[in-house]
């Protein structure tokens, strides 16, 4: 851990919420995979809940603040949508004041990352199946390209939401979707890079259909008739 950036997150602490009960650094900096541009994580236990930036020590920082009551219920809300945001920032978090309740949103945090979401029902596996036979429709009888291009990039987003929470798995929206799908299962995660890489470089679409036909056969395929909401 980079000495400097935890002196630092401190320093914002003692200046910006001294009353706070605990604070937790987290983010690429904790993780080891920080660049030029990243900013400092930091969950804070207060009386107010915000998120708010700062520029400290030229340093950008995020403060995501929350009473004890709004984080218990967004680590819930974040196992019913699968996106480990909060959550994975309390369970990779370095203390940076209040050692026991601090130590006590590791665990959180950490209990809740190997549980996994909360399992999706069977309607709104469908709702997924719906969507994405409806995109790969699309894409089969469009002949305009550009329009092609906006149904790849709907299908970059939502084959990997739905291959991960079909099997009970946490996702993330952007680089962390990728990081995410990689982490379940690399194969796929290179196959799918490949397929929507090929269409980007030649407009074939045909590698694409197949590979997310593919991974819906496990799940009853494409769904169109019959479907209801």
């Amino acid at each position: 851990m980079n000495k400097e950036i935890l002196h630092i997150a401190r320093d914002f602490i003692e200046t910006h919420f001294p009353d706070s009960r605990a604070a937790l650094l987290a983010g690429s900096y904790v993780r080891g995979d920080d660049t030029p541009s990243s900013d400092l994580d930091i969950v804070i236990l207060d009386g107010d809940t915000y998120r708010k930036s700062y520029i400290f020590s030229d340093k950008p920082i995020e403060a995501f603040v929350y009473s004890k009551d709004s984080l218990e219920f967004e680590l819930f809300l974040e196992k019913q949508h699968g996106i480990p945001l909060i959550t994975r920032m309390c369970a990779e978090g370095v203390v940076l004041k209040g050692e026991e309740d601090a130590r006590t949103l590791n665990l959180q945090g950490k209990q809740n990352l190997m549980e996994g979401p909360t399992p999706l029902s069977s309607n709104k596996l469908d709702e997924f199946r719906y969507t994405i036979s409806d995109l790969l429709y699309d894409l089969e009888g469009s002949r305009v390209e550009m329009e092609d291009t906006y149904s790849v990039g709907e299908l970059t987003r939502k084959l990997p939401e739905f291959i991960l929470r079909a099997n009970q798995e946490w996702i993330g929206e952007g680089k962390w979707m990728f990081r995410c799908l990689k982490h379940f299962d690399p194969n796929i995660t290179k196959d799918f890079t490949k397929c929507i890489q090929g269409y980007y470089k030649s407009n074939n679409k045909d590698e694409l259909i197949r590979f997310v036909d593919h991974q819906l056969v496990p799940f009853g395929g494409r769904l169109f008739k019959g479907y209801q909401k």
